[in-house]
């Protein structure tokens, strides 16, 4: 694939990252692909390295840097839409645990990264780093699998991004956390180290530690029967006709994860039911994976204002999840390419 500069990012991805609270875009710093100069980073992390420095976190919330973009270069990608946007806070944490955020609409182009980029900032303040990523979807190049695979690819791009911030991110505490359509992506993403090499993010280079699930879709056929008129799209088709589809690209076809999952859901929600996340809480646990339900006041967002008590309720337990420690993991090895 040719190399692309920032003046050959396409009309459409700079719509994308623009749209919906672009004020803060100009601060954005559109970084190079790797491997475009002299010397590739190196990829990988000592886990012996991040486990053995010492560092002190600051009391309270702490200001966070610009965030950067970064892409990931899935092959195919015309539109440059396999990008993310890194946020670090301000600090001098030697080994920032990660929170990986992907955004919902339906896996349809209405929607980009922006969405969740207040959410982003704030997370960052507690003294995390926060990748808030893109992908290609329904009508803009994605659908089965390849949305799919790209959100798995961008998760593992975090080993690169790792060597571009002097390893400072611990890849032994990456937490996933995705709302409604993104809720399934997230979801996915967790499952996906116990996956048949058949399905898109098999064998993954960053294994997550956790996962928190907000509306999150679960069961495909479940919310087809309930009248989601998304899924249908995403699948290329009815269950009468993509049946296996359906299977394949549910999260609860693959459980157990063992990972932790938080799912979080509106009580009123009209768009993703909350039977959703009621019915993976209990096929997961009776897979013998630890996952947790929480019930909110609210419909479809009650996390979309981000001083409101949805929100609070929701972040502590993500940040707790994030935080806590993990045993020394193997070094990542980024995955050969096509």
């Amino acid at each position: 694939m040719p190399r692309r500069s920032s003046a050959d990012i396409t009309r459409r991805a700079l719509l994308i990252g623009l749209s919906a609270g672009g004020g803060a875009a100009a601060g954005w710093v559109l970084t190079e692909r790797l491997g475009s100069g002299p010397e590739r980073p190196r990829r990988g992390q000592s886990a012996e390295s991040i486990a053995e420095r010492p560092y002190t976190p600051p009391e309270g919330t702490v200001r966070v840097l610009e965030p950067r973009r970064h892409f990931y270069d899935e092959p195919g990608d015309t539109d440059g839409q396999t990008f993310g946007d890194l946020y670090l806070p301000d600090s001098a944490n030697p080994a920032l645990p990660v929170v990986v955020l992907i955004h919902g609409g339906g896996w349809k182009d209405a929607l980009g990264l922006t969405y969740l980029e207040n959410h982003a900032r704030d997370l960052a303040s507690f003294d995390v780093a926060v990748w808030n990523i893109e992908y290609r979807r329904v009508d803009s190049g994605g659908g089965w699998p390849t949305t799919v695979a790209d959100v798995c690819r961008a998760v593992d791009h975090l080993t690169e991004i790792s060597a571009l911030t002097g390893d400072r991110l611990d890849l032994s505490r990456v937490v996933v956390a995705g709302h409604s359509a993104g809720g399934h992506l997230a979801l996915w993403v967790a499952g996906r180290a116990r996956l048949p090499s058949s399905l898109p993010g098999a064998r993954p280079t960053v294994p997550v530690a956790g996962c928190v699930s907000l509306a999150g879709v679960a069961d495909l056929l479940m919310a087809e029967r309930a009248g989601d008129r998304y899924v249908h799209d995403l699948l290329g088709g009815a269950p009468d006709d993509r049946r296996q589809r359906y299977v394949d690209a549910s999260p609860t076809s693959h459980l157990p994860t063992g990972v932790p999952v938080l799912c979080a859901h509106g009580r009123d929600d009209k768009v993703v039911l909350p039977e959703q996340s009621e019915h993976y809480v209990r096929m997961a646990r009776q897979s013998g994976d630890d996952a947790r339900l929480m019930i909110l006041d609210g419909e479809h967002d009650p996390w979309g204002d981000i001083s409101g008590d949805g929100w609070h309720r929701t972040r502590e337990p993500l940040l707790a999840m994030v935080r806590t420690p993990r045993a020394p993991a193997e070094p990542p090895v980024s995955p050969a390419r096509p």
